[in-house]
């Protein structure tokens, strides 16, 4: 099987397992619940993954890993507007975990697993995002599009309140609908006291 094929099955088991795990929870999932999903045996998923919790665990890395893509895809588009890239990035970042666990039954199971199995993988995401943003803002400020020092403030810093905020923005938010409807004038007004003034001729 060639590189590609597998990376292929390999995928199609995590999203099969994701919508086990979202079914179930993680306590009644079984490797023999995912194998069915899926079509195949018992076997084959053991060739791929050694346990259960190894599957939950490259579910999260899989999620983890398409968010920071997506943002970092939007943070690359220098054509778009610095609000509207750093609000995208923040929503592909931060939206497929309330998306997840709104829309099933056992979410508060798998809020608690997730915490207790997989903490070095949402650090290791975080400081991966943190940097991209970080790398975002300071280059904004190096072109003149925003004046960090007028807060002060470093790109680092200001790219850690802006996470924290939009955190307690998920947090508080009952639907995606409501989050995003919440995020887009935060990052605006945020922003706006960041951006650099023009002086009047």
């Amino acid at each position: 099987m060639d590189r590609a094929t597998e990376s292929g099955k390999k995928e199609a088991i995590l999203d099969a397992a994701a919508q086990v795990f979202e079914q179930y929870g993680y306590r009644k999932t079984s490797m023999e619940d995912i194998a069915a999903m899926l079509g195949i045996s018992r076997a084959s998923l053991y060739s791929y993954f050694e346990n259960k919790a190894a599957v939950f665990r490259q579910v999260s890395m899989a999620v983890h890993e398409r968010a920071l893509e997506q943002a970092e895809a939007w943070l690359s588009q220098d054509t778009i507007r610095l609000r509207q890239r750093i609000t995208e990035a923040l929503l592909a970042r931060h939206q497929p975990f309330p998306s997840r666990s709104t829309r099933s039954a056992h979410r508060s199971e798998l809020h608690d697993e997730y915490s207790r199995r997989c903490g070095d993988i949402v650090a290791a995401s975080n400081s991966r995002f943190e940097h991209l943003l970080a790398t975002a803002l300071q280059s904004a400020d190096d072109a003149g599009t925003l004046d960090l020092q007028t807060a002060p403030l470093s790109s680092r810093s200001t790219a850690e309140m802006l996470i924290f905020c939009v955190a307690g923005l998920k947090g508080s938010s009952g639907t995606l609908e409501e989050f995003e409807a919440r995020v887009r004038p935060f990052v605006g007004v945020f922003l706006a006291g960041l951006e650099r003034r023009r002086e009047a001729p």
